[in-house]
């Protein structure tokens, strides 16, 4: 069976990195972000990268309705679910509006709250796969210009350690790569990113883990 690696918020840095890792172990990949043309441009690299063709999905990450309509689509073949979206800026408390504050939140949490949902069920009906949430260092060091996506991260960790035995007991890897500085697109730091999700991914059952720094 043909397994598929379905990455949602794909950018061209950490998204790109890791999808086109795993498009060469021999997953299928599956980009999904908001703009169609940045999709052609990221699965053209991913095709230069490895020969692989990826199928593309125009989805905004803060659109439930959206993301619960996956169930459908894309349920029953994703082995590997990448969730990567979230809204980077730096932004005091008193410089935020309270749409910014409620948009980051909603892409950064309950998104990825959604997407668990969405494949979830079907993974721990199959005794597999992984479920591989893009974390960050300000989860546990935070910092008041980047208070939204701090608290963003924090959910993130808290997804994976809160899921991580209920999940382990049906042989689904959840787990978040806390990244601990900048990544410029097809940078090395993107490329090591992409190797600490493959790590976690790959991890003897015994060995698992819910989170690990990607240095």
């Amino acid at each position: 069976m043909e397994k598929t690696f379905l990455s949602i918020g794909t950018g061209p840095g950490i998204g790109l990195s890791t999808a086109i890792l795993f498009a060469r172990e021999g997953y299928r990949p599956v980009l999904a972000c908001r703009t169609a043309t940045n999709l052609a441009k990221l699965a053209e690299n991913v095709r230069r990268a490895t020969g692989v063709d990826a199928e593309t999905l125009v989805l905004d990450a803060g659109d439930m309705t959206q993301m619960a309509a996956l169930r459908h689509r894309l349920a029953e073949r994703v082995h590997v679910l990448h969730y990567n979206a979230a809204i980077v800026h730096a932004e005091s408390l008193a410089a935020a509006t309270l749409t910014s504050l409620e948009l980051d939140i909603r892409v950064g949490i309950t998104g990825a709250l959604a997407a668990i949902k969405t494949f979830a069920p079907v993974m721990l009906e199959r005794k597999y796969g992984s479920i591989l949430l893009t974390g960050g260092m300000l989860a546990h060091t935070p910092n008041s210009q980047y208070l939204a996506l701090g608290v963003a991260k924090a959910g993130i960790s808290n997804m994976a350690h809160a899921l991580f035995g209920e999940f382990s007991a049906k042989n689904v890897h959840i787990a978040c790569v806390n990244v601990t500085r900048a990544v410029a697109p097809g940078s090395p730091e993107a490329e090591e990113v992409a190797r600490a999700f493959w790590r976690m991914h790959s991890q003897p059952y015994a060995q698992w883990t819910c989170e690990e720094n990607d240095a």
